[in-house]
Parts: C-alpha cells; sequence; structure tokens
C-alpha cells in the first residue's frame, strides 16, 4: 500500500473526529436555547438512514427527498464494495 494514501486515510480520520467534536460543542441554534419553557413549538426534523447487515441493507426515514440520496449513497456503497472485492482498480 502506498504510504501516502495511508497518511490521506489518517487525516481524513481526524477531520472527522474534528468535526464530530464541533458538532458537539457548538450548538446549531442558539435560538432553541433563548424561549422560555412554556412556549412548544414544534419543529420539523428530517432524517435518513441506512443501515448494513450483511449484505441487507435497511433504508429509513422521514424525507422523501433524504430517502431518495439514502439510497443513491447506497447503490453507490454496493457498487464500491463489488469494485473492492473483484480487485477492479480505478486510475
Amino acid at each position: 500500500m502506498k504510504p501516502i494514501l495511508i497518511f490521506l486515510g489518517i487525516i481524513l480520520m481526524f477531520i472527522g473526529f474534528f468535526m464530530i467534536t464541533l458538532g458537539i460543542i457548538l450548538p446549531s441554534s442558539q435560538e432553541d436555547y433563548k424561549k422560555p419553557e412554556n412556549e412548544k413549538t414544534e419543529s420539523s426534523v428530517e432524517y435518513s438512514g441506512i443501515i448494513m447487515i450483511g449484505p441487507i441493507p435497511i433504508v429509513f426515514g422521514n424525507s422523501p427527498g433524504l430517502m431518495i440520496l439514502s439510497v443513491l449513497i447506497l447503490i453507490l456503497m454496493i457498487i464500491w464494495i463489488f469494485l473492492f472485492a473483484f480487485g477492479i482498480r480505478i486510475k
């Protein structure tokens, strides 16, 4: 394996950890914290995800747009796995 690929992989992991840490530390919006507790507002949170249990993908979510994006990501993941499994190199 090339040392540059190992280095880039380690750098990407550190960037990911840094982004997760920033997401935990910095609040997404200050307005939610300033509202009194007696005022209840409904927020529309959209979510979507993919769980791979072996070869079986499970896609879930509540937004049609995010579900389509998840399915596209799932297809790319499956293509990547097949390319990796059969040893096809992208140059």
